[in-house]
């Protein structure tokens, strides 16, 4: 998805171990004997600041990480993971279903079995045809915004348009019973079970499907129900009195009411959050407290009140080379040498609160990464060395260019320090700043998206299957909702991407994914620069505050309000 954080260094090798027995097959135990949630103060109004709103609360086109985080406040999926920080955040459990799936005929069949006495927010059950309609209606090119995955490994997944279109629905999506629910994949996929975690895979009925509306008001399986949504203001949820929590070992349901504020200065956020003047207030986005802040927020003054590290998130910019001058490898090495990344690194807040400098797309603690720099280029880049590449590509004074980023806080400042690097090579960059509500809808746009664009992204769940197909795959270009900004579509190198996916053995498919990382890092199309730190601080009431390993962020089935 387009995604700002999912897990962390500390978390590496909880992450390969999870991932290596999800992948021997389900644990048709873990339903009923899970950990339980921890008792938290019940009651009282949690109040979330947030920079912009929600790009998407449709599950079905959700897919960045504040609203995969806050989305598990209204619905629920088959498998989900755990609320805890480190290692055992990462590991997942039985959500709707019982346990974390049955696979069978080697990876190619996955059965869930649904709980019983799960229920909407008006009382109704939930039964596997709802699941299987959610799926499908992510395939309409009405939601183009969601993840691919279902498209990209259900069989007949490439030909099916979306229950609007033919209502039949797909056919590699059984439903034999109420509460069973059976998946045919085209090929063996041994971490399903993780896919399965994605909103995706959360219940829509056919009958409260409104479908664009439907972003403005889900129907909850969750332990909270909207009770008003003003687009870019405000949204507040109420208890959904039909949860049951027994049904549900993750979340905790401790306030009673959570309001979201939207369209805040993000400074503002942080000296809201550091003087305390909100007790009842945390911060909810993926970026928390801004570099400018740091000093601040680290103060004594502060301790007890403030989380702090890795999310996992990798920060690049990406250049479409099939428009001019992108096409031409040249340029795109005469950008990689005029990088400066100690100044984008500090633009995010430093190495505290702006993350570790990386040269490769797949992040520290993926299986099978190796490694490298594809350009021999120092931190702070090689003037010289640009300025030579550039009168190579026939362009020795330079040219004039585009870049993309979102118009507040990190995102500006990062922004603008790519700016300032070019220049000292002739390159003029013009920013096309954007509301960060909006952002990967505008970029995502791949016919009007023709130049460079500073993203974010992180594994949708410990494998990095989970990110070079999403970025790099040019069969999964899309008019809308696209996330190849690179535009990279090479026969060779999507070949070896199925090469990868099909190998049912972890470590060879890991060496698989590494080789793909270095062949596409010397394209030149992508500047990784670092993988994310944040610091978030919450207000005095504010109780359980960590960041959550997959999310990145608070999470936000965790928190809860001291009356």
């Amino acid at each position: 998805m387009t995604r700002f954080a999912k897990g962390g260094k500390a978390a590496a090798a909880g992450l390969i171990i999870a991932l290596t027995a999800a992948a021997c097959g389900g644990d048709s135990d873990s339903g009923d004997t899970e950990t339980k949630a921890p008792d938290v103060p019940k009651g009282g109004t949690l109040k979330l600041l947030s920079v912009s709103d929600f790009e998407h609360l449709d599950p079905q086109r959700a897919y960045v990480s504040n609203a995969l985080n806050a989305g598990r406040l209204i619905y629920r999926t088959l498998t989900t993971f755990k609320s805890a920080s480190g290692a055992e955040g990462n590991e997942i459990v039985g959500d709707l279903a019982k346990d974390t799936g049955e696979p069978s005929e080697g990876g190619k069949v996955w059965k869930f079995t649904l709980k019983d006495g799960l229920k909407y927010e008006d009382g109704t059950a939930i039964v596997a045809a709802d699941i299987k309609y959610g799926v499908e209606r992510s395939f309409s090119d009405l939601l183009p915004e969601g993840p691919q995955y279902a498209k990209q490994y259900l069989e007949g997944g490439d030909k099916f348009d979306g229950p609007y279109k033919t209502p039949a629905g797909l056919a590699s999506i059984e439903v034999p019973d109420e509460k069973t629910i059976i998946f045919k994949l085209k090929q063996p996929v041994g971490d399903f079970n993780y896919t399965v975690t994605l909103p995706t895979f959360s219940p829509v009925p056919k009958g409260k499907d409104t479908k664009t509306q439907y972003d403005n008001k889900p129907f909850s399986s969750g332990p909270y129900k909207i009770e008003t949504y003003e687009r870019q203001k405000k949204l507040t949820l109420i208890r959904n009195e039909s949860w049951d929590p027994k049904t549900d070992s993750v979340r905790k349901a401790g306030p009673d009411r959570i309001e979201f504020t939207f369209g805040l200065d993000p400074a503002q956020i942080d000296q809201r959050l550091i003087n305390d003047s909100d007790p009842n207030a945390a911060y909810i986005d993926a970026g928390g407290i801004q570099g400018a802040s740091v000093v601040q927020a680290i103060k004594p003054t502060v301790d007890g009140r403030r989380v702090e590290g890795t999310t996992q998130a990798l920060r690049y910019i990406a250049m479409d080379i099939n428009s001019a001058p992108f096409d031409n490898p040249k340029i795109r090495e005469a950008i990689q040498f005029a990088v400066n990344r100690e100044t984008l690194q500090t633009a995010r807040g430093g190495t505290r609160a702006g993350g570790e400098l990386i040269y490769q797309t797949l992040i520290p603690g993926l299986p099978g990464r190796k490694e490298f720099k594809a350009f021999d280029v120092p931190s702070t880049g090689d003037v010289a060395k640009a300025k030579a590449a550039l009168a190579e590509a026939g362009k020795p004074d330079g040219f004039t260019t585009q870049l993309y980023s979102t118009n507040v806080g990190k995102g500006k400042a990062v922004a603008e320090a790519f700016q300032d690097a070019m220049a000292k090579v002739g390159i003029k960059v013009n920013l096309k700043l954007v509301d960060p509500a909006v952002y990967y809808t505008e970029i995502g746009k791949s016919k009007t998206q023709n130049a460079l664009v500073v993203a974010g992204w992180g594994p949708d769940w410990p494998n990095a299957s989970t990110v070079i197909p999403p970025l790099f795959d040019g069969r999964q270009i899309k008019t809308e909702g696209n996330q190849n900004f690179c535009e990279l579509n090479d026969d060779a190198i999507n070949k070896r991407m199925d090469d990868a996916l099909a190998e049912t053995d972890l470590g060879k498919q890991g060496e698989i994914w590494a080789e793909l990382d270095e062949t596409i890092s010397k394209t030149g199309c992508i500047i990784p620069f670092t993988v994310d730190k944040s610091v978030f601080v919450a207000g005095s009431k504010v109780k359980n505050l960590f960041i959550h390993p997959f999310y990145g962020e608070p999470d936000a089935v965790a928190l809860a309000v001291e009356s």
